[in-house]
């Protein structure tokens, strides 16, 4: 008869993964900053370029922006801007972040309603704060039926806008924007990932 783990082994198990889960999206995330108004929110690193993801909401055409990590605060240059998306990137050169979030992506086809899901943010100031909730499904395009949004239960406050969202294998599912109804609003990865990789392309060019 296989053995039942007892109450407090299961929860050092669900705390040492979340802890380690945690440390691994800490190396990917910055926070964002608009030196003129003060507003921001959290970006994640793309790559090992120096380019920043985040939330069109989160920056502003022509200002002075600034992301934050280990070595300190540095400027950064707005390179691409979509708000119909919500979706900005960002050049801030060698931010020191490095992490391989950006590259683990899963199709939001793949999603379940009721799988766990993280958030990793700087809510109200809080910096590299986790938070935990659960899936609720996926919004599509009226028009095209392609996934438009990743909906889930999770407690999201200023600053987490920009930040990643990850399933519990710490692959990326998509770009934290808004909150609405309760419910965070997540731009889905792969829909990130076409983005990037049409400005790549055009600065390429």
């Amino acid at each position: 008869m296989t053995a039942i783990p007892s109450i407090s082994n299961a929860a050092a198990l669900v705390r040492s993964a979340t802890e380690t889960l945690a440390e691994s999206l800490t190396h990917a995330v910055v926070q964002v900053r608009n030196q003129n108004s003060g507003s921001g929110g959290a970006g994640l690193i793309w790559g090992d370029s120096g380019l920043v993801v985040t939330n069109a909401h989160c920056v502003s055409r022509g200002a002075t922006m600034e992301v934050g990590h280990a070595r300190g605060w540095r400027e950064a240059l707005v390179v691409a801007y979509h708000p119909p998306h919500d979706l900005a990137l960002l050049d801030a050169g060698r931010t020191g972040g490095s992490s391989d979030v950006w590259s683990r992506i899963r199709d939001a086809e793949s999603l379940r309603p009721g799988e766990l899901l993280f958030a990793l943010g700087h809510p109200l100031g809080m910096r590299d704060s986790l938070a935990m909730g659960v899936l609720h499904g996926v919004a599509r395009d009226r028009r095209t039926e392609v996934p438009r949004w990743i909906v889930a239960d999770i407690r999201l406050a200023p600053g987490n806008s920009g930040g990643p969202l990850v399933d519990a294998e710490g692959r990326l599912v998509g770009i934290n924007s808004m909150v609405v109804g309760g419910l965070g609003v997540a731009v889905p990865a792969e829909m990130v990932r076409r983005f990037v990789d049409r400005v790549a392309a055009k600065r390429a060019a």
